[in-house]
C-alpha cells in the first residue's frame, strides 16, 4: 500500500513539475512581440515584414512590432535577436545573408548554427539575368558564347561587394566559365540605371524590378536564377531549361533566439505558415515578385537552412569572393 501511494505521489510530482512549461506554452505570446528586420525601413523586405506582422499580430491576438534594427550587413539585427530572451517574443526577419555570413565574416559574435532557431522559410525571390540592349545575345547559351569571345571585356553591377548578388554572377561565371568584371554599386537601383547607360552589360535583379525594366525596353531578360519558372514571368525560363546546370534561391525566413521552446518554435511556424498560405496573402506576394514557399516545421526549416550554411561556403570558396 505504502509502495502505491508512492508512485501516485511520484506520478503527481512529475506531471505537477511539468505544468509550469505547460502553462508556459499555452500563455504564449504574454505580449507584444518585436520582429527584427536588418534592412532600411521602406525596403522590399521591410514592407514584406510590416504585412506578415499585421496578419501574425491577427491571429496572435497581440501586436507584432517591426523593428529596423540595421547596419554591419545584418549583424546588429540577428546579434539584437541573439541576445533576446528565449521566450518566442523576439523574432528575426532575414534572408538568405544569414547563411552567408559564417563564410565571409570572421568577426561576427554569434553563431548562426547554434545561436539561432530557424522557425519556417516564407518565401522565395526570383531573380532575372538582363544585360543592355547592345549585347547581342536573346539566351544564357548566347550570351556566354559572347563573353566567352570578349574576356574582361564584359561588366556586371551588383548592389555591392560580397552581397549575395555577388556571389551569385561569381558562381554563375564560374559555372559558365566565362570572365567578366564586376562593378559594385550602392544598391539594385543603381545597376538598373548603370545597365541602361551601358557601363555593365549584366545584371541579376528580383524579378519585381527586373520585369519592368525589361519590358519597357530599357533592357533584355534572358532567364531567371531559381530553380523553377517565376509566377510572376512565367514565359521566362530558368537558367537550367536552357542547358546550364545553375540555378540561385535567395529565400527569406523567420527565427528566434536558441533555447526557445520546441512548442514555442511549432506554434510559431504554424502560424506564419497560416498568414504566407492565406489565398489574399499569396496573391499580395505574387505581386511582389515572391513565390511562397513556407516550411511544415521548424525541422525543416532548420535542415535547409544548414544546408544553405554549406551550399553558400562551398560557392565561396570556389569563387573566392571576399568579405
Amino acid at each position: 500500500m505504502t509502495a502505491s501511494l508512492s508512485r501516485r505521489q511520484l506520478a503527481f510530482t512529475a506531471g505537477a513539475a511539468a505544468w509550469p512549461v505547460a502553462a508556459s506554452a499555452q500563455a504564449y505570446p504574454n505580449g507584444p512581440i518585436r520582429m527584427i528586420v536588418p534592412y532600411v525601413a521602406g525596403g522590399n523586405s521591410d514592407v514584406v515584414a510590416r504585412r506578415i506582422a499585421a496578419k501574425l499580430g491577427e491571429r496572435l491576438g497581440v501586436p507584432v512590432v517591426v523593428e529596423n534594427r540595421t547596419g554591419a550587413g545584418g549583424a546588429i539585427g540577428t546579434e539584437t535577436v541573439v541576445r533576446a530572451a528565449p521566450d518566442g517574443q523576439t523574432l528575426l526577419f532575414h534572408s538568405a545573408a544569414v547563411a552567408i555570413e559564417p563564410s565571409m565574416r570572421n568577426d561576427l559574435s554569434y553563431n548562426v548554427r547554434e545561436d539561432l532557431v530557424p522557425i519556417t522559410q516564407i518565401a522565395e525571390t526570383p531573380f532575372a539575368f538582363l544585360v543592355n540592349n547592345t549585347v547581342p545575345a536573346r539566351t544564357i547559351p548566347e550570351f556566354i558564347v559572347y563573353a566567352k569571345a570578349n574576356p574582361g571585356k564584359l561588366n556586371f553591377g551588383t548592389p555591392g561587394a560580397a552581397s549575395s548578388v555577388h556571389l551569385s554572377i561569381e558562381w554563375f561565371c564560374k559555372v559558365a566559365g566565362i570572365e567578366m568584371v564586376h562593378v559594385p554599386y550602392r544598391g539594385a537601383a543603381p545597376t538598373l540605371l548603370a545597365l541602361t547607360a551601358n557601363e555593365i552589360q549584366l545584371v541579376l535583379d528580383a524579378v519585381s524590378t527586373a520585369k519592368p525594366h525589361a519590358t519597357s525596353g530599357m533592357s533584355r531578360a534572358l532567364a531567371v536564377a531559381s530553380a523553377q519558372r517565376s509566377t510572376a514571368w512565367p514565359e521566362l525560363p530558368t537558367v537550367k531549361e536552357t542547358g546550364v546546370d545553375y540555378s540561385i534561391s535567395i529565400w527569406h525566413g523567420f527565427f528566434a533566439p536558441a533555447r526557445t521552446s520546441p512548442t514555442i518554435a511549432a506554434r510559431l511556424n504554424t502560424e506564419i505558415r497560416g498568414v504566407m498560405e492565406d489565398a489574399e496573402m499569396k496573391r499580395w506576394s505574387e505581386q511582389l515578385g515572391l513565390q511562397v514557399t513556407t516550411s511544415p516545421d521548424p525541422a525543416a526549416f532548420r535542415a535547409f537552412f544548414l544546408n544553405e550554411i554549406n551550399r553558400w561556403a562551398e560557392i565561396v570558396r570556389q569563387t573566392g569572393v571576399q568579405g
